[in-house]
């Protein structure tokens, strides 16, 4: 039985043989296609948290019973957080971000209606929430980004030799910006981000301890910030994209 056994094995490794050598010759002359290597790019998907700070220059221009009562230059800083998440598809990134800063951009002028009077403004807090579209090249993301644009203003109105009238007022509009992102590592990343702010015109009123009277003031800001991001995400996952 056991030489039985033996013979058995030694026949069919012997035709195993045989069908593979009958096999090569249809092989013989063809490459071997080794598998295609994974590519672990660049992965920019995920939630992240970061930090900015920067710098914003703009304009308030004032008008009282519908003639201009003149405009000053703002500028200032600004220095905040943000939120957000990132989907990459291929070379492709689509993310949402909210942002909140503290600021202090502030300007004045001389009225021309009464010269000897002015006008100092103060904008102090900025919120932002955007959505972005951006292409990457690895660790590079170049991107546009719009959304809506919320802010808290200061506003004084000093009359000569009578007084101070300040108030306050939440303004909303609309901000559009482009920016630039690179991958330190593969949680935290960099970026340089520029925005457009427009908050249109609304009334500002000014009472005690004048006469109530109503102003328009129409607004507008440039934004240039630094930011530093950390993603939950990184390194780990294929990305399909071929650049």
């Amino acid at each position: 039985m056991k030489k039985f056994l033996l013979t058995g094995v030694a026949l069919a490794a012997l035709a195993s043989g045989s069908a593979l050598a009958a096999d090569l010759p249809a092989r013989r002359g063809m490459p071997v296609k080794a598998p295609e290597p994974v590519s672990y790019g660049y992965n920019w998907s995920g939630f992240y948290i970061g930090a900015h700070a920067g710098g914003g220059f703009g304009e308030k221009c004032f008008a009282f019973a519908g003639a201009s009562d003149g405009c000053h230059d703002t500028d200032g800083w600004l220095g905040g957080g943000q939120v957000g998440f990132n989907m990459q598809s291929g070379q492709f990134v689509f993310g949402v971000e909210f942002s909140g800063s503290w600021a202090d951009i502030n300007g004045s002028h001389n009225a021309l209606i009464v010269p000897a009077d002015s006008y100092r403004s103060e904008l102090n807090t900025l919120l932002l929430f955007t959505g972005r579209v951006g292409m990457t090249f690895d660790r590079m993301l170049l991107y546009v980004t719009g959304g809506g644009a919320w802010a808290r203003d200061k506003f004084d109105f000093v009359a000569a030799g009578v007084g101070t009238a300040s108030t306050k007022q939440n303004r909303a509009g609309w901000t559009v910006g482009a920016g630039l992102e690179y991958g330190l590592s593969p949680n935290w990343s960099i970026a340089a981000q520029y925005n457009y702010v427009d908050l249109g015109d609304k009334d500002v009123t000014f009472g005690a301890p004048l006469a109530p009277f109503t102003d328009r003031v129409e607004q507008d800001l440039h934004l240039a910030t630094v930011r530093l991001n950390y993603r939950f995400g990184g390194y780990g996952a294929p990305v399909a994209a071929r650049y």
